[in-house]
């Protein structure tokens, strides 16, 4: 039986060409990607310890509707070593419209620990009986 050969260029118009194997990264190409990571690094630590710029989410630990005129609010809210802690407080009707509002301050305290929360009860003048009361929101000033 005779052996057929095909040269290499027509073989290479039939079916393309053997892709011959990469080099590997030079030692510029290593320095530049070690620098990169190390800026990723930097930037990671930096977005993950930068302090915070609001406080911790407050919670809403209870609420009871007096009467028509007022309703209490029981809430806990982290404090802060440096910055006072502001805090809307607000009672909601059966339609969730505001039927009570009211703003609390929790001075900052150095001695304070910022992990363990502050309980506060507040009473709240409403305008109708209200269906619940909460914590909205807090910032520092």
């Amino acid at each position: 039986m005779t052996e057929v050969t095909v040269e290499k260029p027509l073989q290479d118009d039939r079916y393309g060409r053997v892709r011959e194997p990469k080099r590997r990264l030079g030692r510029t190409a290593k320095i530049i990607a070690a620098v990169i990571v190390a800026a990723l690094i930097v930037a990671i630590a930096f977005v993950a310890f930068r302090p915070q710029t609001t406080p911790t989410t407050p919670r809403t630990l209870d609420y009871s509707v007096v009467d028509s005129a007022l309703t209490q609010v029981t809430v806990a809210i982290f404090p802060d070593q440096d910055r006072d802690v502001h805090c809307i407080v607000q009672a909601t009707n059966e339609y969730e419209a505001i039927v009570g509002f009211t703003e609390i301050t929790v001075p900052a305290d150095p001695t304070a620990d910022p992990n363990s929360l502050r309980q506060m009860g507040i009473d709240l003048a409403t305008t109708q009986v209200a269906s619940s009361g909460h914590v909205d929101s807090c910032w520092f000033e």
